[in-house]
């Protein structure tokens, strides 16, 4: 029952993160413009918000996540308004780098890239809402003992998919050896980002 239970986690952690959103291009486009440990930190990052949520749906069940849930919309347009940030960000980054510019490896602060992907996985409302559904579907829900280790399936399985996200992007990076094209790229990914940003605006 425990092993199911596990494996159910794990999958679930799979599933959660294999969605193609903000998350995964952020990691993609900092594995392609920053390397693989820069990625690699964003993806931690990920996981450590997913095994948040994941301890606090174990430990106190649907119910306490549900509480959240009446503060869905100034968390979803927080979350909105994050991404948009975010994305201007990156777009202006991208505008100021000349297209003939060498490409270097910038690690910049090594902190940056795990603070803000768990921040905006934190804040994400559609993290919240699948995690309150699964919780209910759970049977050991609210076991104290088990909850750590479940949650921690959950984790592993959000984590290896965000690693995946991460190598193929610094992946891209061998690919993409001209600075206009990594500049491209960083446009792009600004554009997607923009994008969920503007329909979490629409949603709230």
């Amino acid at each position: 029952m425990l092993l199911q239970t596990a494996l159910k986690c794990v999958l679930f952690g799979i599933t959660i993160a294999a969605a193609i959103g903000p998350i995964a291009l952020l990691i993609v486009n900092l594995g392609a413009r920053l390397g693989s440990g820069a990625a690699a930190r964003a993806a931690c990052g990920a996981a450590l918000a997913d095994l948040s949520y994941a301890l606090l749906a174990f430990v106190g069940g649907a119910a306490l996540l549900g509480r959240l849930q009446r503060y869905q919309t100034p968390i979803r347009v927080g979350g909105a308004v994050a991404l948009l940030a975010l994305a201007v960000w990156m777009l202006q980054g991208a505008l100021r780098t000349p297209p003939d510019r060498p490409l270097q490896s910038a690690a910049g602060d090594r902190s940056r890239p795990f603070l803000t992907t768990f921040l905006l996985t934190l804040v994400n409302p559609m993290t919240i809402v699948v995690f309150v559904a699964f919780a209910a579907q759970l049977p050991l829900a609210g076991s104290l003992d088990r909850a750590p280790l479940l949650a921690l399936c959950v984790a592993a399985g959000s984590l290896a998919v965000a690693l995946g996200f991460a190598y193929a992007g610094s992946l891209l990076s061998r690919l993409l050896t001209r600075a206009s094209r990594v500049r491209l790229l960083q446009v792009v990914s600004a554009a997607g980002i923009m994008a969920f940003g503007i329909h979490g605006l629409l949603q709230a």
